[in-house]
């Protein structure tokens, strides 16, 4: 929910290099267990945060050994009233800070074709973990922020555990991707829109986010003048998530 908190000291770490497994010749996968550390993956294309932002209870997360993904290796978060943390990774602009190449940010309404495609694996330790999987969408009216976003937050859930929910309330359904979602709406500081998947999945193949934009500006949440700053995709663990695992992500505008 709160998935582009990251700290602008960690963004300048990134920038500048100086964060766990920065440098291409590091022997051991990057790892960090600090609050809201990070670190580039692919050539700095993607970086992959911790962002435990709503617990003081340990998180640690580790890149993948090969390819683009991380595991949240220790999780002993207790939260029963939200989300402790959302370990995840994003491309585009965060507090200042872009990815190399990045696309956003790109104006709403010239979006373009926007895909992304995510494998994720679910934790270990069975009915005790509580968490959701999901996208986290990021808008603002001006293409230079440098802070957090003051437009809105569009979350796609790809699944969730038995009490997690969404901000606010459930609307109505829609089908999008060839599959039903419910569409939640509700705010805290900033409106958030959030299409949970009526059947659950660990896994997405060239979802069509622009479609999810689409909606979310048809029902007056995003604006077409804004700017879309930043795709991520992580978990927010609220009980445990220890074992938590994208294997693969890419998020493409275009093709590229």
């Amino acid at each position: 929910m709160h998935g582009g908190v990251v700290g602008a000291l960690a963004a300048a770490l990134i920038a500048t290099g100086l964060l766990a497994g920065a440098g291409s010749g590091s022997a051991a996968p990057a790892r960090t267990c600090d609050q809201f550390g990070s670190f580039p993956l692919a050539g700095a294309t993607y970086v992959v945060q911790n962002n435990r932002w709503g617990a003081s209870t340990e998180q640690c997360i580790t890149a993948a050994a090969s390819g683009v993904g991380f595991t949240v290796d220790t999780a002993r978060h207790t939260n029963t009233t939200g989300p402790a943390a959302y370990p995840s990774i994003y491309r585009g602009c965060v507090y200042g800070y872009c990815t190399q190449k990045s696309p956003f940010p790109r104006r709403v309404s010239d979006l373009g074709n926007l895909r992304s495609s995510w494998v994720t694996s679910r934790p270990t330790g069975g009915g005790t973990q509580q968490y959701n999987t999901a996208y986290d969408i990021w808008f603002d009216p001006i293409a230079t922020q440098a802070g957090r976003n003051t437009g809105a937050e569009m979350m796609i859930w790809l699944n969730r555990t038995t009490w997690v929910q969404p901000i606010g309330q459930k609307y109505y359904e829609i089908v999008l991707a060839g599959t039903r979602w419910e569409v939640w709406y509700g705010r805290i500081d900033l409106p958030v829109i959030s299409f949970v998947r009526k059947t659950p999945t660990t896994s997405v193949s060239n979802l069509p986010l622009t479609d999810f934009v689409r909606e979310a500006t048809r029902a007056g949440v995003v604006k077409f003048t804004w700017f879309l700053t930043s795709v991520q995709a992580g978990f927010e663990p609220w009980t445990g998530g220890t074992g938590l695992r994208t294997s693969s992500f890419s998020v493409t505008r275009n093709g590229a």
